[in-house]
């Protein structure tokens, strides 16, 4: 439960996850998955976007606890164009079924950074808890090379495409309003996590990051993770 732990996240009360940004959604995603799992409890994955099926897990449309309990984690969704699932209307259903459901709300294109349209992220609005996740890589590269929706994301750091990404421009894209605190549910927990801390100069650029960010009054957590648990395959 070291991740749970370091993010201030209880799964017996923030029963509900989800997660937007860029730049390790889905290998976070299922690490939280498996650190549930060790922990005891039954885990639900699923979207309100669209995400590769895990291959090692169990798929359902329609899950029951039984699977859960056998299984202990299930994908949830149906999977259509491009081989991508697509979650069910109603994430927060799956409550009745599993300890905990963890949602993706929204997709960067594999980018370290995003800045949301107006549709996005899709946050279910009975979230407990929404993380906000970032890529340490982006820093000092271009905006427009690193940033899913450059142009958005370039209007609220103030700042032309093809200027390079800053740590302050990492914290501002994931604390705005508009950007990674867009759509969070009134009570909801919100967490950064800054990931791919995985060498000395991200590490550095991390917590220059983390500095602003708690400094707003906000919580940020650095992860890095091998190259071997990136998407998550290796853990189940």
């Amino acid at each position: 439960m070291e991740l749970w732990r370091r993010l201030a996240l209880d799964p017996a009360a923030h029963r509900l996850v989800t997660l937007v940004g860029g730049g390790g959604k889905t290998t976070l995603l299922y690490a939280l998955a498996r650190q549930a799992v060790d922990a005891g409890y039954t885990v639900a994955v699923t979207t309100t976007t669209h995400i590769l099926p895990h291959p090692g897990l169990p798929r359902s449309e329609r899950p029951t606890r039984a699977l859960l309990e056998a299984r202990r984690a299930a994908t949830v969704g149906t999977v259509g164009e491009k081989g991508k699932l697509t979650g069910p209307e109603n994430p927060a259903a799956l409550l009745d079924l599993a300890g905990v459901v963890l949602v993706e709300g929204d997709g960067a294109n594999r980018l370290p950074l995003k800045a949301p349209e107006e549709w996005e992220p899709v946050i279910p609005p009975e979230s407990r808890a929404v993380l906000a996740v970032a890529g340490l890589d982006a820093v000092g590269r271009p905006i427009g090379e690193t940033c899913h929706r450059p142009d958005r994301a370039a209007a609220l750091v103030d700042k032309p495409p093809d200027a390079l990404v800053t740590a302050a421009d990492a914290a501002r894209l994931l604390t705005h309003p508009l950007g990674g605190r867009k759509g969070v549910p009134v009570g909801a927990a919100f967490r950064c996590v800054l990931n791919k801390a995985d060498t000395p100069a991200r590490r550095a650029a991390g917590e220059v990051c983390a500095a602003q960010i708690r400094a707003m009054g906000l919580q940020a957590v650095l992860t890095a993770f091998r190259e071997e648990e990136r998407d998550g395959k290796c853990w189940f």
